[in-house]
């Protein structure tokens, strides 16, 4: 797509991964985001279509979910062991779409404060000159030729350099978030547009519930 612009949810490696559960099957997560995530089990599953069970912070967290594909571990932690599946997420049991996002950012928080080292020149966002439709539901910030500027968009679209969250954020923790962009590396980067799209799942009700 033209632009660079990004629809799609990213995913965050967990490492440790998390044990849980796809069906009775026992399983590690490996990669999880808003919208599904990768896993790892011993053997083949049975079933292409299934609940996802796995908990962070004493919450149990249970997606229905479809499997999409499976392929021999590659993981240098499984050598020649076992299976990987990518899973779509369907649907959010009960209050598991909230908790999700929770996990995710407490997780991406986590690693922010890991990776933060060179705090960023305070850059103004020029907002003024760039804010166009008042009814729409995104507000994307753009880090261009080392400034800042935010413009209100219908679609929530990452863009290549910056992030997209929904309307509601707080004004003082988006300077925040885009003073950590600024100081960041390109993973750092990729993290923070991950943060930010869990207030886009949010508001879109990616997942929807169950």
């Amino acid at each position: 797509m033209a632009g660079a612009e990004r629809r799609e949810f990213q995913r965050l490696t967990l490492d440790p991964p998390v044990p849980g559960t796809f069906g009775t099957t026992a399983v590690m997560l490996m990669e999880v985001g808003v919208l599904g995530s990768r896993i790892h089990h011993g053997e083949s599953l049975s079933e292409q279509y299934g609940e996802l069970r796995f908990s962070h912070g004493g919450e149990e967290i249970a997606m229905k979910c479809e499997v999409i594909r499976s392929n021999p571990s590659q993981q240098s932690k499984y050598p020649g062991s076992g299976v990987e599946s990518g899973i779509r997420f369907l649907a959010a049991i009960g209050e598991s779409g909230d908790r999700l996002r929770n996990m995710l950012a407490d997780l991406v928080s986590r690693e922010l404060k890991l990776r933060r080292d060179t705090p960023a020149h305070d850059k103004t966002i020029d907002g003024d000159k760039t804010i166009r439709g008042k009814d729409a539901q995104f507000i994307c910030y753009r880090f261009d030729h080392n400034s800042w500027s935010k413009r209100r968009v219908f679609l929530p679209e990452q863009p290549a350099n910056g992030f997209t969250v929904a309307r509601v954020e707080d004004t003082d923790e988006m300077q925040r978030l885009c003073r950590v962009y600024q100081a960041s590396d390109d993973e750092g980067r990729r993290l923070i547009r991950l943060f930010a799209e869990l207030s886009v799942s949010d508001a879109l009700q990616i997942p929807p519930t169950a």
